[in-house]
């Protein structure tokens, strides 16, 4: 074992935990699957060793899975094992039960390079300059409900920003290729505006977390990164659709449950989509929901801090000047929530059709 839980060496723990996903594959090599998914454009290849555990990883990224689409040469790589199923134990640091998921280890080497992240159930290690991912899980029956509908987050946001297609925090929907990116603080209605809308037949990329990029043309694109979303357990009943798919969590600590539209809505979901508009939800005292439009500095407000103050994983400056394009060219408008969830569809529809107009 190479240092502790609060020091280890991210260059040196690359290398031991490559190492380690060799013995894992050299030993269990009858049980490896490999995918190829599109990120933010660039193709990335997956090796899993365990199928179960690759179950798990896949799920989320299900509607990311390409075959022979003609795409860029592959930028990324992603090698995992599970450390139960194939019996290889990692050997860097320590998966404790006071690690927690929402709470991980960082370290990162002096030169940027090399990043080592540990949470309860998982040791993901990152070449950047490489774009090469590998690390185990526990075993794919106890990774936590987080790990599960969002594998490899951290370095995966890293690996977008490297590929200047910072990760913002917001949802994202579309109807007719038109994107209406969703943001707000926690609590604003900003995961029950985006899923009432995908339940009313809009597409749907995400709930939290997009892949920022600006295309050749000049246009803002947002990229899906997971179909999952957390919903907390009251909120879960306002939408029956989604209820015989939540799938709770085995920790008492993980009060929210996890849902994935792969299982629920596979024809509704999209991986990319030109955001038209930004919509800004915030629950009213109001009879009906309506959308009247929000300053630049209100929509940069509700974006910037939780997008770009993340430690470890923001984009910095490059982030921050993107987003502050998008909100100086891309037309916002609060969605002020009445209610009536199922009202806010027509206003979200209002907010394309205004911003198409503008």
């Amino acid at each position: 074992m190479v240092g502790d839980k609060h020091m280890t060496d991210p260059q040196l723990a690359f290398g031991i935990v490559k190492d380690s996903f060799t013995r894992a594959a050299d030993r269990c090599d009858a049980s490896i699957c490999e995918t190829d998914y599109v990120f933010a454009g660039q193709r990335a290849r997956f090796r899993v060793v365990g199928t179960d555990l690759f179950g798990q990883i896949h799920q989320p990224f299900a509607h990311l899975k390409v075959d022979k689409e003609p795409l860029q040469a592959q930028k990324l790589t992603v090698e995992l094992w599970d450390q139960r199923y194939t019996g290889v134990v990692c050997q860097i640091g320590s998966m404790q039960e006071n690690c927690l998921a929402s709470s991980p280890m960082y370290e990162v080497s002096a030169d940027g390079r090399f990043v080592f992240k540990q949470t309860l159930h998982s040791t993901i290690c990152l070449d950047r300059k490489n774009g090469h991912m590998v690390g185990c899980m526990s075993g794919a029956a106890i990774i936590s409900l987080y790990e599960r509908g969002r594998p490899l987050h951290g370095p995966l946001n890293l690996w977008h920003n490297d590929q200047a297609s910072p990760v913002i925090h917001a949802g994202l929907i579309s109807r007719d290729g038109h994107g209406v990116l969703v943001a707000g603080a926690s609590g604003a209605g900003k995961s029950t505006s985006t899923l009432t809308c995908v339940d009313a037949g809009f597409g749907y990329l995400s709930e939290d977390l997009v892949a920022l990029q600006v295309s050749s043309a000049g246009s803002f694109l947002g990229h899906s990164i997971y179909n999952s979303a957390h919903l907390e357990a009251h909120h879960l009943p306002r939408f029956p659709s989604l209820v015989p798919f939540a799938i709770k969590g085995r920790s008492p600590m993980e009060h929210k449950f996890l849902v994935l539209l792969s299982q629920v809505y596979p024809e509704r979901l999209r991986r990319v989509a030109e955001i038209r508009a930004v919509a800004l939800p915030r629950v009213v005292q109001a009879v009906k929901s309506k959308i009247r439009p929000a300053s630049k500095a209100e929509t940069l407000l509700a974006l910037a801090p939780s997008s770009l103050l993340v430690p470890q994983l923001s984009p910095g400056m490059p982030g921050f000047q993107k987003l502050a394009s998008l909100v100086e060219r891309v037309p916002s408008y609060w969605l002020e929530l009445g209610p009536e969830l199922s009202e806010i569809p027509d206003c979200v529809a209002e907010v394309i059709e205004s911003a198409t107009r503008a």
